[in-house]
């Protein structure tokens, strides 16, 4: 019951702001199309200060997207959005194999854990095709497999609801991620079905449109801290998985 009211009181703004998103907010995550007719990614800032204060939002409405963001002192700031395609099958996960991207609880984000390289692995096996060039494998507690990876299904991003319940990108989208955002311990939340932007997210898209600047204001975010300088090594060359100072 406990958690049910705080789910309640963390989300109910949220969910009220979900289905009345402001015209303008709603163009920073508005993908426009390519040739092919999938959806091109939209950057903002390709050089955060620090890898280890970059996190992600996963949202299932309004496209389902991947918002790339960093703390930076008071103010979150919105980095790039990718589109991306979750669960055909929705709701909460409730087990393995259920075929549903996991949700996130409040204050408890998912974490990357590990970021494979499989373009080399990809050339030996159809198997790994279908994750396309990287793989983040995510800690969910209870669950095992779930991750953000590539395709050999370009057309299903544009979908937005055709995988097994992992979060698939365009591969050159996860590359870029992977070139410039992601790191091992990065923070992930997904939000719950028809869940509008969290407050720090509404804040973050104003500035991008140009509605609100970051001079002086900002808003504190208890489950992300600032760190300090990042540093990442490659801990296995042959598959180029990046690790963290955290060790995790």
């Amino acid at each position: 019951m406990k958690r049910f009211l705080l789910m309640t009181l963390l989300f109910l703004p949220t969910l009220l702001f979900a289905e009345g998103w402001a015209d303008s907010l709603k163009v920073a995550l508005t993908f426009e199309k390519d040739s092919l007719g999938l959806p091109v990614r939209r950057v903002y800032d390709e050089t955060p200060l620090c890898r280890d204060s970059v996190f992600f939002v996963i949202s299932k409405v309004h496209q389902e997207h991947i918002c790339v963001y960093e703390k930076r002192q008071r103010d979150t700031v919105l980095l790039a959005a990718y589109p991306c395609c979750l669960s055909a099958i929705r709701g909460q996960k409730a087990y393995e194999g259920d075929c549903r991207t996991p949700e996130s609880w409040p204050g408890k984000p998912f974490k990357i854990w590990r970021i494979s390289d499989l373009r080399k692995l990809n050339l030996r096996t159809s198997e790994f095709r279908m994750f396309g060039p990287y793989y983040h494998a995510l800690k969910v507690p209870g669950v095992v497999g779930v991750g953000i990876h590539g395709t050999n299904s370009p057309s299903s991003i544009a979908h937005g609801r055709r995988s097994h319940g992992c979060i698939r990108l365009l591969n050159e989208d996860v590359t870029h991620m992977v070139d410039h955002y992601s790191a091992v311990g990065n923070q992930v939340i997904i939000l719950p079905e028809k869940q509008g932007p969290l407050p720090f997210e509404e804040r973050a898209l104003r500035v991008v449109c140009g509605l609100e600047s970051l001079t002086g204001m900002g808003h504190e975010m208890d489950c992300f801290k600032v760190c300090s300088p990042c540093h990442l090594i490659h801990i296995n060359p042959g598959l180029d998985i990046r690790q963290s100072r955290l060790g995790l």
